[in-house]
């Protein structure tokens, strides 16, 4: 059987029915880091399927939020990234000991498994962390520095395409007047504003 197919001009979006029986689509989504056309790539049994995933994929495109080729980070990977390559470079020493507890005492553990295609769409997730922090006895404060931490470290990724930033959204432990946080919030959000733009 010969494939249904028909190529669109001008970079636009096609859809056809392939030799393999199953159906696909394919989406210009602009140019790659190597100077290449970006263009990706789905097949599924049904033709609705397909065209659902190629319209996703032009409305990224039509918004400039276009994600990268390949599988989503884990959230591991994306705070190890940042806290080892970035913010050593930008930070002072006694802002990045609260910053290192905050990513690998408590997110890492707690969050670093999942990917950030699924966590951004899971802000509960954050809430539960910081209900086991409280349950285990640490003081409301210390899961608002991780709170604070997380909100600009995913904040970062949206920047970067993914769809939102699940910290606006996450609510934080309500904190005492008279407690004193450990963190600097201004020291971090400049961490990662000058920061992870320059990776």
């Amino acid at each position: 059987m010969e494939e249904n197919k028909t190529r669109n001009p001008n970079g636009r979006s096609s859809i056809y029915f392939g030799n393999d029986g199953l159906w696909h689509g394919r989406v210009t989504m602009g140019v790659g880091d190597d100077g290449k056309p970006d263009r990706r790539h789905i097949k599924r049994k049904n033709r609705d399927e397909v065209a659902a995933a190629v319209s996703k994929l032009e409305s990224e495109r039509s918004s400039g939020k276009v994600r990268k080729k390949g599988r989503s980070w884990k959230v591991e990977r994306w705070l190890s990234h940042c806290v080892e390559d970035i913010a050593p470079l930008t930070t002072r020493y006694t802002t990045m000991r609260g910053y290192q507890t905050a990513v690998y005492k408590h997110l890492i553990p707690g969050l670093g498994a999942h990917r950030l295609d699924y966590i951004e769409k899971h802000p509960e997730l954050f809430e539960k962390l910081y209900r086991r922090m409280l349950d285990a006895g640490l003081k409301p404060g210390t899961a608002h520095q991780v709170h604070r931490t997380a909100r600009t470290a995913f904040g970062e990724a949206y920047k970067r395409g993914y769809n939102r930033n699940p910290l606006e959204i996450a609510k934080a432990p309500r904190l005492e007047e008279e407690e004193i946080e450990s963190l600097d919030a201004e020291d971090v959000q400049r961490i990662w504003h000058r920061g992870c733009r320059s990776v």
